[in-house]
């Protein structure tokens, strides 16, 4: 009976030594296609990868600033920040003693005009009839013409500065020079403008195109050329990427951040990208270390161990120990049991991994 009981026992231990032993079995998957994907392993060279922090900018070479040409207070506001403008509408509306000379000057050269015409006719009817003299007809005809310089001169003054006259508030009319998106606004009803103020009233941009600025710091300069392809990601959209590649370096750092900017130009037909849009963007930089590359869904860390799960045959998986060498957001370089062109999981890979090792 004690012969029977201390079998019994040994078998329960066996049986429990089993059950504890973690190291990676071969097993077969029973769905293999639906429930595991897989890509295939490359031996390829070791990627550096740089990340930088930018900002989405409009394209200063398809932008338009809006200046003041006349003084005076803004009655009005039509264009709204953000808002997309047609070419000739009006952003705004000004009272203007400005538009008021214009407007007066204007006026009198209409009235100078009038009278240079009257008597120019008046002269020639009384230089046919004999009550004039040929050079009180010359005398006439010349002040004509100077009225009518005059006028012509104040006509298109006036049609310059787009003046009008509404009672006694003659208005200065401010229009798009070109159809876009409003990306700045710096006047509000009641504002006060000056002729001569620096600052634009609004800024106009396509937004077709866009500008990512990239901040680089003084230790990756030597890292950063030109023409080289980068990955832009935003917060706003932070499961897609932008690919673009570096047009411009500046020459000068930044007194104030001590980062030097790089100029990457995208196409933004969807209009996805808003000015002063926050941006991470990642360079690779190629060196010539040659390593096997996977991808980094397929790494598992267990144990202070990395494991990948290899492709053994059909529907057959193994745990394969590797040495992860390097890692970046694409590939992790590693060492192990694994060979060019091998195939291994990546969704899934947990899955099967504590299967295999149960």
């Amino acid at each position: 009976m004690k012969t029977k009981s201390f079998f019994y026992l040994l078998s329960l231990v066996a049986l429990a030594a089993c059950h504890s032993n973690k190291e990676p079995q071969e097993v077969n998957s029973k769905d293999t296609d639906s429930a595991f994907k897989t890509d295939t392993v490359h031996v390829r060279n070791y990627e550096q990868e740089l990340q930088f922090t930018g900002e989405v900018s409009f394209d200063q070479k398809r932008v338009d600033r809006v200046f003041p040409i006349v003084s005076g207070n803004v009655l009005d506001v039509n264009a709204e920040l953000g808002a997309y403008v047609k070419q000739g509408q009006v952003l705004a509306k000004l009272q203007s003693a400005d538009v008021s000379q214009y407007q007066r000057d204007y006026n009198q050269a209409k009235a100078g005009f009038d009278m240079a015409k009257r008597n120019a006719d008046n002269a020639e009817q009384l230089y046919k009839s004999k009550f004039s003299s040929e050079s009180d007809l010359i005398n006439a005809r010349k002040q004509l013409e100077i009225a009518t310089s005059e006028l012509d001169r104040s006509t298109q003054v006036l049609k310059m500065y787009g003046g009008t006259s509404s009672g006694n508030q003659p208005t200065f009319l401010v229009k798009a020079p070109v159809s876009g998106y409003v990306v700045e606004r710096n006047v509000n009803p009641n504002t006060q403008i000056r002729s001569d103020n620096g600052n634009s009233m609004f800024t106009i941009s396509n937004l077709s195109d866009v500008w990512i600025m990239i901040n680089i710091y003084e230790s990756d300069i030597e890292a950063v050329k030109v023409g080289q392809q980068v990955n832009i990601t935003t917060l706003a959209y932070p499961d897609k990427v932008f690919q673009g590649r570096i047009e411009n370096i500046s020459q000068v750092i930044d007194n104030d951040s001590k980062v030097l900017q790089a100029r990457v130009v995208l196409p933004n037909p969807n209009g996805l990208l808003k000015p002063q849009m926050f941006c991470t963007i990642k360079l690779h930089i190629e060196k010539p270390e040659r390593l096997l590359a996977v991808n980094p869904k397929s790494v598992i860390f267990s144990e202070d161990k990395y494991f990948v799960i290899k492709a053994a045959g059909k529907e057959k998986y193994v745990a394969v120990p590797v040495e992860v060498v390097r890692s970046t957001s694409r590939y992790s370089y590693v060492k192990g049991d694994l060979k060019d062109n091998d195939r291994v999981v990546t969704e899934g890979a947990l899955l099967l991994f504590n299967e295999l090792t149960d």
